[in-house]
């Protein structure tokens, strides 16, 4: 089996997962090319079945939380480890980006993702798979005082830089 071949077959059997855990998910697909090393990362990442995972985690007012990552405002997202579900791991990079905890309510879009390598025409398309989740803040999570304010400590117990934004809807009809 190539590359390409079990690069789908794992994006499948995650989908699958998915469904059986949420029902079912809307699934797009999207295709784009890359540079040499950018593409060895996710046929690495592929080789490990992990799965890209973004959270749109709402407070009680619909607000949606947006962590600091590198000086931009962002939801937060990373990716799965080892065979942790992709919920898990969106529940994992809430509370590793704002330092709060969260339930996560549903899945919301998978994208099926195929990367190619721009540098050469020869190389097989690699698939991955992208997971949008919608989550809600666990509401012992945060101080009173802490969700209305853009919050530069989100908890006592961590040092992440947080903010609810109200203008969020936009943001998320484009993501979703």
């Amino acid at each position: 089996m190539d590359v390409a071949e079990r690069s789908r077959a794992r994006v499948q059997e995650r989908l699958a997962r998915l469904e059986q855990e949420f029902g079912s998910t809307a699934v797009d697909q999207t295709t784009f090319s890359v540079g040499e090393g950018a593409y060895r990362h996710a046929v690495e990442h592929s080789r490990e079945g992990r799965v890209d995972v973004h959270a749109f985690v709402h407070n009680e007012s619909g607000d949606v939380l947006l962590s600091e990552d590198d000086g931009s405002w962002t939801i937060p997202q990373g990716q799965t480890e080892d065979a942790e579900r992709p919920a898990h791991a969106a529940k994992r990079v809430v509370s590793e980006a704002a330092g709060v905890e969260c339930t996560i309510r549903d899945a919301v879009r998978a994208t099926i993702c195929g990367v190619r390598n721009d540098e050469d025409d020869d190389a097989e398309t690699v698939y991955r798979l992208s997971v949008v989740f919608d989550a809600e803040i666990d509401s012992d999570a945060l101080d009173e005082d802490d969700t209305d304010t853009e919050t530069t400590g989100a908890t006592a117990a961590s040092d992440a830089a947080i903010r609810w934004d109200e203008s969020a809807g936009a943001a998320v009809a484009e993501f979703v």
